[in-house]
């Protein structure tokens, strides 16, 4: 027997999920929360996504796939992978992105709610940071090949560096939403990269 017809666009139900997980996190947001955002009945949520954790499994991977594709791309097709690296931080001072801004990194706002509440959805959380690290190396490493980079400069490290700056610079910009108080500090934070 054929499973039900889904009466819904996927992508645009993941979407308003994870604008709920985002500004209430992950323990705050209720069934009801999510229901109402997704304008979805309760069985179609559970026949789709299954229950609260594994639709907030489902929104971490929908929400980094496509921005992991993009920033690999980008340094795959630009010749100067450094250029895609300062545009990836310097998004954070965009003014048009100033109320996602507010809300911190996605990823970052879940591992820290979640070290106490579910180690499981933590570590998932901490597997994309983790992967983010990678295409940061990534970059790294291809600009240390083209001679941007000086050759003992370590990667691994400088890459584990960038993460903690942008985990960082996701705290601050809470602090300081403008970009002009924001952009000093990554440009001295992102100094290393010419």
């Amino acid at each position: 027997m054929a499973g039900r017809h889904r009466t819904f666009n996927e992508q645009t139900v993941l979407e308003k999920a994870t604008e709920v997980f985002w500004s209430k996190g992950y323990e705050s947001a209720t069934t009801e929360d999510l229901l109402t955002a997704m304008e979805l009945n309760k069985g179609s949520l559970y026949n789709a996504f299954g229950n609260k954790k594994q639709l907030f499994k489902t929104v971490i991977d929908h929400y980094t796939a496509a921005i992991f594709e993009n920033f690999s791309n980008d340094i795959k097709m630009n010749e100067n992978p450094l250029v895609v690296l300062r545009s990836f931080f310097r998004e954070v001072c965009d003014p048009k992105e100033l109320t996602a801004h507010m809300k911190g990194c996605f990823l970052g706002n879940a591992v820290s709610e979640l070290a106490s509440i579910d180690g499981e959805l933590e570590q998932l959380a901490i597997n994309k940071l983790n992967k983010l690290e990678k295409l940061f190396k990534e970059a790294l490493d291809k600009a240390q090949v083209q001679g941007q980079l000086p050759a003992d400069m370590n990667t691994g490290i400088t890459a584990r560096y960038l993460i903690n700056i942008w985990n960082g610079i996701n705290i601050t910009r809470r602090m300081y939403p403008s970009k002009k108080d924001l952009e000093p500090i990554l440009k001295m934070s992102l100094q290393m990269l010419p």
